[in-house]
């Protein structure tokens, strides 16, 4: 009996031998891989315009709008991807947040202060927005 035991501890000790670099191998994996996690961008408000006015980001990151006490904020009708997000939110939503899923170019204003120009485009992706056509029919 006592050499049934010895054989079966030897090999269970060969089996976790075995096992032990895999796991290893694959923490080290893990680990190495960045990590693929959402951003959250700013914007701000000076006078009637955003800063930044033109903003790049990735599918998936939030854009969070400060400075809003006498603004607001909306994709302007037809300057948006399809399937993109659309929002309007109301005067003085200060942190005042959306998250973009779909690329393409997001062209928002202030509808308040629109006529003073008070216009901003967020781009989403790393290619050129194929929604960009649209955007340009879409102009007065």
């Amino acid at each position: 009996m006592a050499s049934n035991w010895g054989i079966s501890q030897q090999r269970r000790r060969s089996e976790i031998t075995l096992i032990l670099p895999a796991w290893a191998c694959i923490l080290i994996l893990a680990l190495s891989i960045p990590p693929l996690r959402a951003e959250e961008h700013i914007v701000r408000t000076r006078r009637m315009e955003w800063l930044p006015s033109v903003l790049f980001i990735q599918p998936g990151d939030t854009v969070v709008w400060y400075g809003m006490q006498i603004h607001e904020t909306e994709l302007i009708e037809g300057m948006g991807p399809d399937g993109g997000t659309q929002w309007d939110s109301l005067i003085g939503a200060e942190g005042f947040k959306v998250t973009f899923n779909a690329p393409g170019a997001y062209i928002y204003s202030c509808d308040v202060h629109m006529n003073g120009g008070m216009v901003g485009a967020i781009v989403v992706g790393d290619v050129e927005p194929s929604n960009l056509a649209v955007i340009d029919a879409a102009l007065p």
